[in-house]
């Protein structure tokens, strides 16, 4: 039998949770300052809640498939520092077609990670999310073709250097001096 879990300090809950409790104590304000006004935000906080529910669940559903039937070797192979520059093509790839908000993105991308995908390809999907290739031809219509063109060309030339820069912040110089795309 495993001994209990100690309780969380005042410190370790600050640190953890420290943007609901700035959202909570942001509200307790407004109810001080405006009780209407307060309860009507907090109506449509909860109807936006509970319509991206659905969405959080899915997602997280998905996070739970891929770390239980992706083994992490396979991610690494494919997405880690061996594939060298083919796991950022196909980072910038995955990007393009990734649909739905970027918060349900995140915890995909931080899986992956964990399983063995490198900061650049994280960094290079994220990068290249913005082109959106289903949302090209509502952009063409507003926009016009040649500024998509633009937009869309600029922003996957960009995606990969981007990509490297971000895991050469991250993981810092040393990094850069076992080779950022070296097949080790």
């Amino acid at each position: 039998m495993s001994a209990p879990a100690s309780p969380m300090t005042w410190r370790q809950l600050l640190s953890s949770q420290w943007l609901l409790l700035l959202a909570i104590g942001l509200w307790c304000w407004a109810v001080w300052a405006s009780p209407e006004r307060a309860f009507e935000a907090l109506g449509v906080s909860l109807r936006t809640f509970a319509s991206v529910l659905p969405l959080v669940v899915a997602v997280m559903g998905l996070v739970g498939l891929i770390q239980a039937l992706i083994k992490p070797e396979r991610i690494s192979r494919l997405l880690g520092r061996e594939a060298g520059w083919r796991a950022l093509f196909l980072g910038a790839l995955c990007g393009m077609v990734l649909i739905g908000p970027a918060y349900l993105i995140f915890p995909l991308l931080m899986t992956l990670h964990r399983q063995g995908a490198r900061w650049a390809v994280v960094a290079t999907i994220l990068a290249s999310y913005a082109v959106k290739i289903q949302m090209i031809p509502l952009e063409v219509g507003f926009l016009g073709w040649r500024f998509s063109l633009a937009r869309t060309l600029l922003t996957l030339a960009f995606a990969v250097p981007f990509g490297l820069a971000v895991e050469w912040l991250v993981e810092g110089r040393n990094s850069h001096r076992r080779g950022l795309c070296s097949k080790e």
